[in-house]
């Protein structure tokens, strides 16, 4: 319930989740460690975690609040390394990624039973 008011009143929410799927499926498609990393990561590190902060909490509002800006800060410099400097393509090649999705929309095409789009001469 909580899942569906969050991402799916605003159009443009619903993409979030769609995104990171498609995105998941392609490095697990090159990878096959990624979905097991994901089980981990998201069942056993991310709680451990935000476990670990709250306990530190209970013993001191100053360093809970200090371990949540040091964990912020390690985030948005994993995000600004992973959009801005282009760290997503350290990991899988732009090329790589165009090949997954000419991959993925010929399966689909498939899965649908339609012909193959024909190619374009240029």
């Amino acid at each position: 319930i909580f899942g569906i008011l969050i991402w799916y009143p605003l159009p443009m929410m619903r993409r979030v989740p769609l995104t990171a799927a498609k995105t998941l499926g392609l490095y697990a498609s090159y990878f096959r460690f990624v979905p097991l990393l994901y089980i981990i990561v998201s069942f056993v590190i991310f709680p451990g975690i935000f476990l670990g902060v709250s306990a530190i909490f209970d013993a001191s509002i100053t360093g809970g609040v200090i371990v949540t800006l040091v964990i912020l800060a390690l985030l948005s410099l994993l995000v600004y390394w992973w959009v801005k400097l282009e760290g997503c393509y350290k990991v899988l090649s732009a090329e790589d990624r165009e090949e997954g999705r000419r991959a993925l929309e010929q399966a689909d095409r498939e899965l649908r039973g339609e012909a193959e789009a024909p190619e374009s001469s240029v």
